[in-house]
């Protein structure tokens, strides 16, 4: 199965000096409400303060999941497509400028390190 989104919003964000790294992609603006969410996102997280694989949880327009092994991600300059170990693949297409996508590319790295193919 596949969930396939356009993310309107791509946020890396760090806490406690880089101890924690997120990313998201997310197809309602930042300034959503979730109390009504009905569309889809990903967001990807990773506590290096333990040593434990990155998280990952989502939306799928329906209902929220999460907890699966992130296998693989294959970022392009316009679209991230993560596979994970369950029968589910996530197809996301964004829009974002170079210096952001940099980022984008820097944290899934620091995050999944050889999971991640990076092409541009």
């Amino acid at each position: 199965m596949t969930l396939a989104f356009v993310a309107k919003s791509v946020r890396c964000a760090d806490a406690i000096g880089g101890e924690i790294l997120q990313v998201c992609f997310d197809s309602k603006p930042e300034s959503g409400n979730e109390d009504e969410r009905h569309t889809p996102y990903v967001l990807i997280s990773q506590n290096f303060e333990f040593a434990s694989p990155a998280t990952i949880e989502w939306h799928d327009g329906s209902d929220y999941d999460g907890g699966a092994e992130i296998v693989s991600v294959r970022l392009a300059r316009d679209r991230a497509m993560i596979r994970l170990d369950r029968d589910l693949e996530i197809d996301v297409s964004f829009r974002i400028g170079d210096r952001r996508f940099a980022q984008l590319c820097s944290y899934l790295r620091r995050m999944l390190d050889d999971k991640v193919l990076a092409t541009t």
